[in-house]
């Protein structure tokens, strides 16, 4: 993986878009359906079908991709195998955990978060649909659903894909050239708060 060098000074933390110049911010959630207590199934699968198509455009069958998760922890509390998110991923992939403190509250030293990175998987190995409908349902009682943060990351072409929850989903990448074929595509769903950043960028 080549965070270090093709995101230098990234912090993987939401909010993408606003810590990367080359970005876009998608409206997930549909608001033409409705917002707040009264959302219905049907918000929800709209949702999870832009999130869908959003990534399988950012992620071809034959990427090498990167799968982040990370949640709070207590400093004891781990992420195990039963975790939901890592039960859609493919065990050939290469597990590695890690313990990552500072990531929003940096006056904070006792803040802990954990972190599995799980290297060279192909869009195959990954079980995305059900990923992206479990951060669809985070803040929800509502079944999948997960309460960390996933990163999907595409080696080959530099790219990185965070859906934070229903509302939206950030994608970023090193070059305006792998974001501009996106950007066209899917430019109906673009934030209308942030477009103006994007046009400047992208049009």
């Amino acid at each position: 993986m080549h965070l270090e060098v093709d995101f230098s000074n990234l912090k993987i933390q939401k909010p993408l878009f606003y810590n990367w110049p080359i970005g876009l911010r998608f409206e997930i959630g549909p608001p033409d359906i409705g917002t707040g207590i009264g959302l219905n199934d049907l918000y929800f699968q709209e949702a999870h079908k832009r999130a869908v198509a959003i990534f399988e455009a950012c992620f071809s069958i034959d990427d090498e991709i990167v799968v982040l998760y990370q949640q709070y922890s207590d400093g004891r509390k781990k992420i195990r195998k039963s975790n939901y998110v890592l039960k859609q991923i493919a065990q050939k992939g290469i597990f590695e955990h890690f313990d990552v403190r500072n990531i929003y509250e940096p006056e904070y030293k006792c803040t802990c978060w954990k972190r599995v990175i799980v290297q060279r998987l192909k869009r195959s190995d990954i079980n995305y649909s059900n990923i992206l409908l479990a951060l669809v349902n985070t803040d929800f009682a509502r079944q999948p659903s997960t309460n960390g943060e996933c990163y999907f990351i595409n080696v080959t072409s530099g790219l990185i894909l965070n859906l934070y929850d229903d509302r939206g989903m950030d994608v970023i990448s090193t070059t305006s050239e792998v974001l501009k074929p996106i950007y066209e595509r899917f430019n109906d769903w673009l934030l209308d708060y942030d477009r103006k950043e994007m046009d400047a960028v992208f049009s």
